[in-house]
């Protein structure tokens, strides 16, 4: 059975009186004489009010709120599938660090989490012909911003696009942002901005 509204209100503001959080009380909409009369009620009486058919409250949507609300939640879900595809695409501790902020900590909890092992040592330099590939990929589809998600994006794009070309070892994200860094650092092309 799911509990009715009025269960759920009255044993959040019976939690939040006796806390002694009155505010949060008033702020559900409560006077002080029905929190006054809630609070002396004994258990059975809670029992029947609570099962009440008839709802004591109204419920409104906050429609601009929810609209925010639900928006935020799919960027947050974007961003949550962005970071496990850089995770699992082999992105290092500093390129995580560098693009989402997270602490050496947070990115092996990720790994772990979704079954990531990283070998330990220095990452592996590609040869020429696959060097070139990746600058070239890197020249058809290269942001403004080298530090945007849009970036991030596209280097993941190749490396997907370089481990379907290859069937040996595929290259890492790792590799593909280094060669493209040192690659825009000779060049002289980086934007950071």
């Amino acid at each position: 059975m799911i509990p009715s509204l009025n269960y759920s209100v009255l044993t959040d503001a019976l939690h939040a009186l006796k806390e002694g959080n009155i505010r949060h009380c008033e702020a559900l909409g409560f006077t002080y004489n029905e929190l006054e009369a809630i609070n002396n009620l004994s258990v059975d009486e809670l029992f029947i009010l609570s099962r009440a058919s008839a709802q004591f409250l109204h419920v409104s949507i906050q429609h601009e709120v929810l609209r925010q609300l639900l928006a935020q939640t799919k960027q947050e879900i974007q961003l949550q599938q962005r970071i496990n595809r850089a995770i699992t695409l082999g992105g290092s501790i500093e390129l995580l660090s560098q693009f989402f902020g997270l602490s050496s900590g947070e990115i092996s909890a990720r790994r772990r989490f979704i079954g990531i092992s990283v070998s330990q040592g220095r990452t592996r330099i590609p040869d020429e012909e696959s060097d070139a590939r990746i600058w070239k990929k890197w020249q058809q589809c290269r942001p403004d911003n080298l530090l945007s998600m849009d970036a991030l994006d596209a280097m993941m794009n190749i490396t997907e696009s370089l481990s379907g070309e290859t069937g040996g070892d595929p290259l890492s994200l790792t590799v593909v942002w280094n060669r493209i860094m040192q690659c825009e650092k000779e060049t002289g092309g980086q934007n950071a901005g």
